[in-house]
Parts: C-alpha cells; structure tokens; sequence
C-alpha cells in the first residue's frame, strides 16, 4: 500500500520570476479533491500564483480514516477499495500534471495515505494560503464540507481560501469586501487578506456588528489597512431586512466583489453548529469566494 509519494518540484516553464511579484504569498496549499469545482479552483490557485509568483504545492490525501471500519472482530480498512481509491487518485494526478506542466508557475503533487486533517494541518503549517472548495467531501472526510471546513479554520493558523461555487477563478484586481464586526477573528481574516487586498481596485469595509464590548473598533480596522496603503470604503449598512449573511451576499453582488474577507466561527463551533450563525450559512450557500481566519 502506497503510503506517500512526493513528486519531485516543477519550476515554471520561464526561468525568470517576474521581478515586481508583490511580497507575502508565496506558497500556496491546494487541496486536491475530484468533484465538479476541481477546474475553477485550479484556475483560481494558478491565477494567485502567477500574481504573487508563488509555489503551488497540491496535496492529494487518500483518507484511510473515513475508510476504516471497526468492530469486535477490530480495526479493518478493505484493501480492494484502497486500490480503488488510489487508481482514482492516479488519474487525477496524470489530469493536473498535464494541465499543470504547460504553466508558467512552480509547483509540485504530493500524493499520500492517511488522515486527511492531519496532512492538511502539517502542510499548511509553512503554507501562507490554504485553498480549497466547498462540494461536499462524504468519501474522504466521512462527513459534509461544513465539517471538513469548520476543523480547517479551527486546526490551522493559515488563512482559508473557500472558492466560490461555479468560479473559473478569481479576479484579484477587481473589487474586495471586508466583513466587519470587531472580533479577533475578523481582525486575523483582514490581516492575512493584506496581501490580497493590495491589489484589489477597490475595498469595501462592511460593518455587520460593531458591538461596543469588543475592543476592536471599525477606526482601527480603517487605520490598520491604511498603514498597509490600502484605502477602504466604510459601508454600513442601513437596514437588515434578513440575516447577516443575507446583507452580505446582497452587499457584495451590488459590488460585483471578487471575494469576501470574514472571520470564522465567532463564537464558539459548536454554538454555531446547533444554533447556526453566519460562518455555517456563508460555507454552506455562499457563490462568492471566501477569505476566512479563525
């Protein structure tokens, strides 16, 4: 049973990095995954790359843990379907590889068997940008995407890049929007978006719960990019006629927003599990491209 594979590196087809590649990615986590959104993800992966001169490192986890099957006999996994598994994992390697190798990026595929947070967490320990989608993971994860996202943003320390559903990537000159509401996750969303942010043609600062209690204030999130020579635009919204997300989505379709910059999880997950809240609806519904720390 194969239980690691590390492709050797791929430098871009030019050997010259472009010189004015701005600082602050500069390794990009890509989490393979074979669904429908596999091409729009890629697209937008390379499209960051090529915008910071980044390394695109792939991992692709072949998950014994949603595999295993455990009785009094003990703690089993079928071999057959392990085979099966990882002839799938082959072609989806030979597919990137070729479409990959025609791109002027560095990159490498590493391919292994196991659990498959506890590959994600170790790779993305040195990553600055964990990038991943939002179809539903059942076969590798044992559970939806909601599960496979919320122990994301709770195990790792590396900023979240959920791709929008039905994107063929990302326009990272366009329009951003920040989602504010004075928390600690929201201040370590802005700060590992700064580098994103830099080039977007224009921000949006949207206030959706400036609570008093918190000590983080709409002025210093203001002034914070303005030390990073990012001006934003103050939007707080009027009314609410639904929920949060709701506003959130209407705001950033009036803006034509690239993606959106928000914390995960607020509160606590297992409060937002039961009761809802805003992370869980935007993970579970949202068709723009998510920037999300926790």
């Amino acid at each position: 049973m194969r239980t690691a594979e590390l492709v050797r590196e791929q430098s871009p087809k030019s050997n010259m990095e472009p010189m004015s590649a701005p600082a602050g990615i500069k390794t990009i986590l890509f989490h393979v995954h074979d669904d429908a959104g596999l091409p729009g993800r890629v697209q937008t992966a390379l499209s960051i790359a090529r915008a910071f001169g980044a390394h695109l490192h792939l991992l692709h986890v072949t998950p014994l843990d949603a595999y295993t099957v455990v009785d009094v006999m003990g703690t089993y996994v079928n071999e057959g379907l392990v085979e099966m598994l990882e002839g799938e994992a082959a072609k989806v390697k030979a597919r990137l590889e070729e479409q990959l190798a025609e791109q002027e990026v560095s990159w490498d595929y590493e391919e292994v068997t196991g659990a498959l947070m506890n590959h994600l967490t170790e790779r993305a320990a040195l990553a600055d940008l964990l990038l991943t989608g939002r179809e539903p993971h059942e076969r590798e994860f044992g559970g939806p995407a909601i599960a496979l996202l919320g122990d994301m943003l709770h195990r790792t320390r590396t900023p979240l890049f959920v791709v929008g559903d039905g994107a063929e990537g990302v326009d990272l000159f366009g329009p951003a929007m920040v989602a504010w509401n004075g928390t600690h996750e929201a201040a370590s969303a802005l700060r590992g978006a700064v580098p994103l942010l830099k080039l977007a043609s224009e921000v949006r600062l949207v206030v959706v719960d400036d609570r008093k209690d918190y000590r983080l204030t709409t002025a210093d999130a203001l002034a914070y990019l303005s030390r990073h020579d990012i001006h934003a635009e103050l939007v707080t919204p009027l009314l609410i006629a639904g929920t949060v997300e709701d506003e959130l989505l209407d705001q950033a379709g009036m803006d034509r927003a690239s993606y959106i910059v928000m914390g995960g999880y607020s509160h606590t997950r297992g409060g937002e599990f039961l009761f809802g809240g805003v992370t869980r609806s935007m993970i579970k519904k949202c068709p723009v491209s998510l920037l999300m720390a926790h």
